[in-house]
């Protein structure tokens, strides 16, 4: 599949949410993660921005490439956005930790 030009976009625009993230937890331990709400705000908004961009890649995009929470990752927005009160922090860290750079590592294959 020849990746569009939208697509592209939109791929290099959820990397630098996934870089943003990475900025933010340079100086961060889960433990102030776990206690600093700014930090966590900011996290919180970079993983919203992440679920908007991937509702705008094509269903083609997604057939091709499978192996990516595509869902997951729109399902997070949806539950940070509609039940922010109910996330639970440890589960956006073990995100971070486990999910993001799996998923930074498929979307710069799919770049090159």
């Amino acid at each position: 599949m020849k990746l569009s030009e939208e697509d592209r976009q939109v791929l290099v625009r959820i990397l630098n949410n996934i870089d943003n993230i990475a900025e933010l937890l340079k100086t961060t331990t889960e433990e102030s993660f776990m206690n600093n709400l700014k930090d966590f705000n900011a996290i919180c908004l970079e993983f919203i921005q992440i679920g908007e961009k991937v509702n705008m890649l094509s269903p083609a995009l997604y057939e091709e490439y499978p192996s990516i929470p595509w869902h997951e990752l729109y399902g997070l927005r949806n539950r940070i956005v509609h039940g922010y009160e109910k996330v639970k922090k440890h589960i956006i860290w073990a995100t971070i930790q486990q999910d993001l750079p799996l998923i930074k590592t498929e979307l710069e294959g799919i770049l090159n």
